[in-house]
């Protein structure tokens, strides 16, 4: 039977995260299975009974714990809902495999992660956790949370370090959102209002693909200020590696954001820049002066 790790994480948490641990886990642990919900699950398989069946088949659960495992955008405490599939994931985990849970603790994970704790995750605290650093200290904390993994299944572990992914490596393995997750997301996050989402028909070189996509217009009082948001934007997409498709007019500003990468389909990449982009555009409008030229010409 091969042997299987739980990855348990929220989408609007740690979703590139999950994503770059499975890939990298299971480089390192040639017999090793990683399960990552939405990059495992097909469309018509109901969540709960796919995700019990998973954690019963898996060895280990790894929990992510990010900056917003415990709160919700809207500032709630996740656990309150008993219907929390994160809660139940790392409650089963505790339950039915003591002994083979590891925290995972980021450099962004919040203070109050395990303040008053639910009855179920009582003795989270109690184990050693692992913590996950960005940037060059990352191989090194993967290699030791792969370390932990082989010994605790018995396995041999591949030498070397590796890096974190490439964006579009993240991209391709990262996961759709459906219109209810984005929508349901949007009543929580303000910088979310007047992006709409729809599915479309987009011409690719291998023909033409059904995907989906969110979009927003933003009226800007005058051509200057528009032009201003773009280059602002475009400076943070070049930043991210994740760039919208738009169009201009005087002082409006069309704008269309999905994944190419993941089956033209819209992921966490897209509601990140969505918020970005009502954020920046906020700034803009509001700012009393805005400089022009954007940069001098050569002298």
């Amino acid at each position: 039977m091969a042997k299987r790790i739980f990855l348990s994480y929220r989408r609007s948490d740690a979703a590139d995260q999950a994503i770059a641990l499975k890939i990298v886990l299971e480089r390192k642990l040639p017999d090793v299975s990683v399960f990552v919900d939405t990059a495992s699950i097909n469309p018509s398989e109901r969540w709960p009974d796919r995700l019990a069946r998973e954690l019963e088949r898996s060895s280990v659960v790894v929990a992510l714990i990010g900056p917003s495992w415990r709160v919700g955008p809207n500032g709630t405490d996740r656990f309150s809902d008993s219907d929390d599939w994160v809660l139940h994931e790392v409650a089963y985990g505790l339950q039915q495999k003591a002994g083979h849970v590891i925290p995972v603790l980021f450099d962004t994970t919040a203070q109050s992660a395990y303040r008053d704790l639910p009855a179920l995750l009582v003795e989270l605290p109690e184990i050693q956790s692992i913590d996950l650093a960005a940037g060059t200290r990352w191989a090194q904390d993967v290699d030791r949370l792969a370390a932990t993994v082989a010994r605790i299944l018995g396995t041999g572990m591949v030498g070397g370090a590796i890096k974190f992914p490439t964006p579009n490596e993240l991209k391709t393995r990262t996961p759709r959102l459906t219109e209810e997750e984005f929508d349901g997301h949007k009543l929580a996050v303000a910088a979310l209002a007047g992006w709409m989402f729809s599915s479309v028909p987009i011409t690719t070189a291998d023909g033409d693909v059904l995907g989906t996509e969110i979009a927003r217009s933003f009226t800007f009082s005058n051509f200057k200020r528009a032009f201003t948001f773009m280059a602002r934007v475009a400076e943070l997409a070049e930043t991210r590696t994740h760039h919208p498709d738009w169009t201009n007019v005087w002082n409006r500003v069309d704008v269309r954001l999905r994944t190419f990468d993941a089956g033209q389909s819209v992921t966490w990449y897209d509601v990140e820049m969505a918020c970005s982009m009502s954020e920046l555009a906020a700034q803009v409008e509001g700012a009393t002066t805005i400089g022009w030229p954007l940069q001098s010409a050569p002298g």
